[in-house]
């Protein structure tokens, strides 16, 4: 009959189950097909080879694998390691091959790994007594499947480097505040020193650990130096150790250097080591903190008069400070406080009354005007702001090198104004904190400003001065907080430390 099918119920069978076991074998996951015969037999699947080991190296101690160039390897037992997969999703053995890196002769082989599922980590360890010190070697890993079908070779070369680097040499270096010679007394508290560490003779020496009492670091040579400089503010007098350690390329650590040397006490402290809290409240003086015989007192003018300070107003602490708010208020010694040809480094905590005129926080006398001004500048800033805080240095041959500084100048705010000079590296700099008031509360971090170049300083010869300059020129509007000064650089660190304290 027409529109019925002419085939025999047997052979519309034999159609029908060809056709499900084809798209059911369409269906297994990794399984190429082959043609079936004449007679219509079933595809058959093809088994791929495994992948190439990924995740290469070595654990205890970790390194990663470079076929190209040697990598230093810091054990003659490490354990290889390589993840094997297999786009069958086969169970996969790892081998593992160790020759040597020079003529490429097999040193040897480990017996296949434990069957695991596609995508495991395999390892061996390595023989004890294989490697050697300052030894080259290539060591192989390949994967191969449950048909023993092998896949591709990936290959990584190592220098076998147990060998610890000597000791290190440490060596104070004048530059900062104060050299600070080995088991011998020098410098003082907040005074700065510099410290070079070496390791002479070492080809792959890459850092050193390093250590003041105790606290750790760590600085990274340079490519193609030995050594580096490190710079340290003791907050304490008293004895003190630096201790170092050389790393090399393989990670291998020195024995430790044990450095001792001593802080002065703040009463032999040199000559511009001072701090005046202006925490009196009342009177006609402030005295230098540091001082044990009375000297740097800072004398206040008749009109001057004394108001809340920084961490009463942000902090609700008991505190005071000068309130200059006259064109005759201010505060000075009766001699010079800082060496001004050298380093030296001095920290105002200021709060700005206005920001449309020239004021000078601090200042030092010299022959023919201040050697220094600390303030606010409404000349020179940058981006074409109106005003901006400034330090004004002058030279030994009658320049002057001005360093400012882009934190803003609001008034009514506080903020803790930084003045270094390095004389080391011929530069001022100026770095702020801008602690903000208590409605607007700033950061105790301090910016660093752009260093600026001075070759030579002039001599301070006169009085040191809070709140205006020698010829009254530019007198502070508002209030200061507290003052510090120091003969040599002081580091970052003791920055924050101060910007967090408040002074």
């Amino acid at each position: 009959m027409h529109g019925q099918s002419s085939l025999r119920p047997a052979a519309l069978v034999r159609v029908l189950t060809v056709t499900a076991l084809t798209a059911a074998l369409a269906l297994v996951p990794g399984a190429a097909q082959a043609h079936g015969g004449p007679g219509g037999h079933p595809p058959r699947q093809v088994n791929h080879a495994p992948d190439a080991p990924s995740d290469v190296g070595t654990s205890s101690p970790d390194s990663s694998c470079s076929a190209a160039v040697a990598s230093p390897l810091r054990s003659t037992t490490p354990t290889l390691r390589a993840t094997l997969s297999d786009v069958d999703g086969d169970s996969l053995r790892g081998v593992f091959e160790v020759r040597d890196g020079r003529s490429g002769r097999p040193l040897w082989s480990s017996r296949p790994t434990a069957a695991q599922a596609s995508g495991a980590v395999h390892a061996v360890q390595v023989p004890d007594g294989l490697l050697r010190d300052g030894g080259v070697y290539e060591w192989r890993v390949q994967a191969r499947d449950t048909k023993n079908r092998k896949g591709p070779v990936v290959r990584c070369r190592v220098v076998v480097d147990v060998a610890a680097p000597a000791v290190p040499v440490v060596t104070p270096l004048a530059g900062a505040g104060a050299v600070y010679l080995e088991d011998a007394l020098a410098g003082g508290v907040g005074v700065a020193g510099d410290f070079r560490l070496d390791a002479p003779g070492a080809t792959d020496v890459v850092a050193f650990l390093y250590a003041f009492d105790g606290a750790p670091a760590r600085v990274d040579l340079a490519p193609g130096t030995t050594g580096a400089t490190v710079r340290w503010t003791p907050s304490t007098a008293g004895t003190h150790v630096l201790t170092a350690q050389a790393v090399d390329s393989a990670g291998n650590v020195s024995p430790e250097r044990a450095y001792r040397f001593i802080v002065a006490s703040a009463s032999s402290a040199p000559s511009g080591n001072a701090r005046w809290t202006l925490d009196e409240g009342a009177g006609t003086t402030s005295a230098d903190v540091l001082s044990t015989d009375g000297s740097n007192s800072l004398t206040l003018t008749p009109s001057t008069t004394w108001t809340d300070g920084l961490r009463a107003e942000l902090w609700g602490s008991a505190d005071s400070a000068l309130l200059l708010d006259e064109p005759t208020d201010g505060a000075s010694t009766t001699g010079p406080v800082l060496d001004t040809t050298g380093s030296w480094s001095v920290v105002a905590f200021v709060r700005a009354g206005t920001s449309d005129v020239e004021a000078t926080a601090v200042s030092q006398d010299g022959d023919s005007g201040s050697v220094f001004r600390l303030g606010l500048a409404t000349t020179g800033c940058t981006d074409e702001a109106v005003s901006c805080w400034s330090l004004a240095v002058a030279g030994s041959t009658g320049e002057t090198s001005t360093a400012t500084s882009t934190v803003p100048v609001v008034p009514g705010a506080w903020v803790a104004l930084f003045g270094i000079r390095d004389a080391a590296s011929g530069t001022v700099r100026l770095d702020v904190c801008d602690l903000g008031t208590a409605e607007a509360p700033g950061s105790p971090s301090p910016q660093a400003g752009e260093p600026v170049s001075l070759e030579a300083g002039a001599a301070g010869t006169g009085a040191f001065r809070v709140g205006g300059t020698q010829d009254g020129s530019s007198p502070w509007v508002g209030a200061v907080s507290g003052v510090r000064t120091w003969g040599g650089v002081i580091d970052v660190m003791q920055e924050r430390r101060l910007c967090s304290a408040g002074g």
